[in-house]
């Protein structure tokens, strides 16, 4: 059914998207370390491409280290890209905006960053991680763009390990006092997190913060393929959040770590 719709709402053929993301097997968002792109890639990558069918597009994979994302969209190795946008971006990147020039939330997905604790410590549940956060470490994936921004913030950031199974496990062995994960619904970690450490570790209720992540297109694609874009974006806004969390739920069951290649 979903896929006639989309077939309904196409609007034309435009040129193939490389679209850049991670290399990293973030599940269930991104799977598989490395270039080449598994056979079910992730969430993330799932949703990119029923929303390029929207406009009739395809998606061709680019996996590339976390840091290198945004200089490939800079100098058109990929087309697209997604990404926590501020603002200023929007000078070098084509976004989704209003009429005034500024983003347009609308047509992003609305994301959740929250933070896992030991239970040991006992803080209390509801307690606003920012406040604790002020004087205590805390861990973020290697290479996000939220371990940047929370450091501009004064956080102590560490940013070291590469996913959220490595950085729980700093977690759990005291190196870390906290782990900030960004996923589309505040308790999507819940259960795998459980399952792996039982009560020793937890979410705190309130989230670090709740923002957004754009599709952002290099500027020389969207002039070429202006419509097809702006068709994508209408799209994510009117059906980004149930569709993240419908391809989320498609991978319920992938462990945060990817199995070790045989020796």
């Amino acid at each position: 059914m979903a896929a006639s719709l989309l077939a309904t709402h196409a609007s034309g053929a435009c040129t193939p998207i490389r679209l850049g993301y991670v290399d990293q097997h973030r599940p269930p968002y991104f799977i598989g370390n490395g270039s080449t792109e598994a056979e079910r890639p992730g969430a993330t990558v799932d949703l990119i491409r029923e929303m390029a069918a929207a406009s009739g597009c395809t998606v061709l994979a680019v996996r590339l280290p976390p840091l290198r994302l945004r200089q490939a969209l800079v100098s058109k190795q990929v087309d697209a890209t997604l990404m926590n946008a501020t603002p200023a971006d929007a000078a070098e990147f084509a976004l989704p905006l209003h009429a005034d020039g500024k983003l347009d939330a609308a047509r992003a997905v609305r994301m959740y960053t929250v933070v896992f604790v030991r239970a040991a410590d006992q803080i209390a549940l509801h307690t606003d991680p920012r406040d604790y956060f002020a004087v205590h470490r805390l861990g973020t994936n290697n290479g996000a763009s939220l371990a940047a921004q929370l450091r501009a913030e004064g956080f102590r950031v560490d940013d070291g390990a590469h996913d959220g199974a490595r950085n729980l496990e700093k977690l759990a062995r005291h190196r870390i006092d906290g782990y900030a994960a960004t996923m589309v619904a505040p308790t999507r970690m819940d259960a795998s997190v459980e399952a792996k450490f039982g009560a020793q570790l937890v979410r705190l209720k309130t989230p670090l913060r709740v923002h957004h992540f754009w599709l952002a297109f290099s500027k020389p694609y969207y002039a070429a393929n202006r419509a097809a874009v702006e068709t994508m974006w209408t799209w994510m806004g009117a059906h980004g959040d149930q569709r993240f969390n419908w391809h989320v739920d498609q991978y319920a069951n992938v462990p945060l770590a990817p199995p070790e290649k045989p020796r």
